[in-house]
């Protein structure tokens, strides 16, 4: 049962968070796209770890790329993960405020 669940995730594995989190940096202070080398260096993965991974980011829609070709080729779709359905934020709801007799605000000086 563990196992269906991990695979109805929605989660990027490690690798493949990382080299997304890689390539948008790169792509967005150097304005080029990393090299497998560059990759290889900034993630510590193997080439086909990292290939593994460039497979899941397209599998997933994150880049667009065509595998035996350089990575440099790669485009960034969306270049952050989405957020995992399973976990929603809770709404903030207002506090009310408590007003003294002569107008001034209570809770500044009740609630620690």
């Amino acid at each position: 049962m563990l196992g269906s669940l991990c695979k109805k995730s929605a989660m990027l594995s490690d690798t493949a968070r990382k080299l997304l989190m890689i390539m948008r940096h790169s792509a967005v202070h150097h304005a080029h796209m990393p090299t497998l080398q560059e990759l290889e260096i900034k993630s510590g993965r193997t080439p086909d770890k990292i290939i593994s991974g460039l497979r899941e980011l397209v599998n997933e829609k994150y880049i667009e790329w065509t595998p035996h070709t350089p990575p440099e080729s790669a485009r960034i779709i969306e270049g952050w993960e989405r957020i995992d359905p399973r976990f929603k934020k809770r709404k903030s709801e207002p506090q009310e405020l408590q007003w003294g007799i002569d107008g001034s605000k209570t809770n500044y000086w009740t609630d620690y």
